[in-house]
């Protein structure tokens, strides 16, 4: 993976905590402090999405697949250390919630990035695995 996909898929990882921090920012009380239904259908959804999202712009990039782990990480470190300040400050800057909703907020976001993380890794081992088999050794019989 080249410097240039990586700063890019940090920017990425970037926008995309902005964009969702501001869509929380203003509307989380109805994903977060409705039914319990509610919110594990967002956990789901948006971890599911988020990784098919960036999975699929490092397809489409063209990013060899046992290098997806390391793209994943440069999306997901932004949001998780942008979420750091968040947090600590959740009741100022989260206005919109209860203080008591940051633990469920916390939660939705470690679901998110394990997720992306977690696919990633996934798929890149399998690629390492796959060109491991692949390769013939000098002096076997095969």
């Amino acid at each position: 993976m080249s410097t240039k996909d990586r700063i890019s898929f940090i920017a990425l990882g970037l926008v995309i905590w902005a964009a969702g921090t501001s869509v929380y920012r203003l509307t989380g009380s109805s994903f977060f402090e409705g039914s319990a239904a509610g919110y594990w259908l967002n956990v789901v959804i948006t971890g599911i999405l988020y990784a098919v999202v960036s999975l699929g712009l490092m397809k489409w990039r063209k990013i060899k697949q046992k290098d997806w782990l390391q793209g994943a990480i440069c999306v997901a470190l932004p949001g998780m250390l942008g979420e750091i300040p968040i947090l600590a400050g959740f009741s100022e800057l989260m206005s919109n919630m209860q203080p008591e909703t940051a633990g469920r907020y916390a939660a939705f976001l470690f679901g998110g990035y394990s997720t992306l993380i977690g696919v990633a890794w996934f798929m890149s081992v399998k690629a390492s695995s796959q060109a491991t088999s692949t390769t013939r050794f000098v002096g076997t019989d095969q």
